[in-house]
């Protein structure tokens, strides 16, 4: 009975469109009230308080911040330009551009969103020169936009290491591994679309051309490369090596690049802050959930229901859950509440954490262009000023794209699981 109120309060909470945080606070409170356990309010607020007091928890608002920073600045438009010059010129090469630039704009602010605000308006005009439609556009656009949440230093990947108590190095090159295979396909497809669609070619960039843009875009490049190279490295945590990109990226592009004027800082870090507050609180909120549920057995209660299941269907169960959340709520949320319940019996079926954390994210980041609620959807509409029924239409075949992906990572771990295990994880 108490399960039935949760759920009922919790949903109805949702449809109304009640801030999340809130559809999360609100049913737990009244159901410790009305069913108990009585938790002492103190307990509760030491509860919150320790959901957030955690060290590694300090990357995520530096690399948001770090993520504002560059979508207001040069670094996005020079790594385009870069990759542009070297495959702009085969069939599908303004789409391929398009996935790689993504990828590699991901590779520097983690944020799924970010790409499509930053490197979309600029590829976009582009892509409708070249011939594609402005459906296909936008859904590539979007689609392409979420392998920031697969690539490191992706925060979904390091909210799914907290809660789960993961190690963040391996789940990170878990995720690079499922977005190396995930822009694969989004270029295969692109390149299926061009020849299909008799797309035509940008002309060749010459030698000289893709040495500037290489020499353009040193300073872009040299902020994954530090990133990477310093976790891996052993240099720096992903805590420091979110504070090193932080300063990295505000000496790039307000003294190199000139881009980002120093006294604009203050209005970037202002903007980061709601970001990261809400963020925050969206934690510990999923804290609170958290603990309730546990102490009602409730992650002990889903291992003994999937515990007579194979690992393939255990997989899929945690697919269809996880995608269904990313569709209706924000990744974050989805991430927070559902891994901790997960997990335990994830672990009682011998799947590896670190592919369980590639296909989680994986499947939020597919909820991000999936309607009725893909966040995406609606961030493309505002941006580019196209109908919500004509981005869905056309964003269904890279869905299907992005689950063919899902389906491999899935039932082949050795995909994104063979990196952190060749360096030791």
């Amino acid at each position: 009975m108490a399960g039935i109120f949760f759920c009922v309060t919790a949903l109805s909470l949702f449809i109304i469109a009640t801030p999340v945080f809130i559809a999360m606070l609100v049913p737990t409170f009244l159901t410790m009230e009305f069913f108990g356990p009585a938790i002492p309010a103190a307990a509760i607020v030491s509860r919150m308080v320790a959901g957030i007091n955690k060290f590694s928890l300090l990357a995520i608002p530096l690399f948001i911040f770090s993520a504002d920073i560059i979508a207001r600045g040069e670094i996005g438009v020079r790594l385009l330009k870069m990759v542009e010059s070297m495959i702009g010129h085969i069939t599908g090469g303004v789409a391929i551009t398009t996935a790689v630039a993504c990828a590699l704009f991901g590779a520097i602010s983690g944020i799924g969103a970010a790409a499509v605000v930053t490197i979309g308006p600029i590829v976009y005009p582009t892509l409708l020169r070249q011939g594609y439609s402005r459906g296909f556009a936008v859904g590539l656009i979007l689609c392409s936009s979420t392998l920031a949440m697969l690539i490191p230093p992706s925060v979904a990947v390091i909210i799914y290491s907290l809660q789960t108590m993961s190690s963040v190095g391996a789940v990170f090159l878990s995720g690079l591994s499922a977005g190396v295979v995930f822009t694969a396909l989004i270029a295969a497809y692109s390149y299926y679309y061009a020849r299909k669609n008799n797309i035509g070619r940008q002309d060749r960039a010459s030698t000289r051309e893709r040495i500037t843009s290489i020499k353009r875009s040193f300073w872009a490049v040299g902020l994954p490369v530090i990133i990477f190279g310093g976790i891996y490295s052993g240099a720096f945590t992903p805590t420091e090596a979110a504070g090193t990109a932080c300063i990295y990226a505000i000496i790039v592009e307000s003294l190199i690049y000139r881009k980002l004027p120093l006294r604009d800082i203050l209005n970037v870090s202002a903007d980061s802050a709601m970001v990261i507050s809400t963020l925050m609180i969206l934690i510990t909120a999923g804290s609170v959930v958290t603990y309730y549920l546990t102490l009602n057995q409730v992650p002990q209660m889903i291992s003994d229901m999937l515990g007579g299941h194979s690992r393939l269907v255990i997989l899929l169960i945690i697919n269809l859950i996880f995608l269904v959340a990313g569709m209706l709520i924000d990744p974050s949320s989805a991430i927070i509440v559902l891994s901790p319940l997960i997990f335990p019996a994830a672990m009682a079926a011998g799947i590896d954490p670190i592919h369980l954390g590639a296909v989680i994210v994986m499947n939020v980041a597919i909820g991000m262009i999936t309607p009725p609620f893909g966040m995406n959807i609606f961030l493309g509409i505002v941006t580019f000023k196209v109908p919500y029924y004509e981005i869905v239409r056309h964003s269904m075949p890279f869905i299907a794209v992005a689950i063919l992906g899902l389906l491999l990572v899935t039932y082949i771990p050795g995909l994104v699981t063979w990196l952190p295990h060749a360096v030791g994880y």
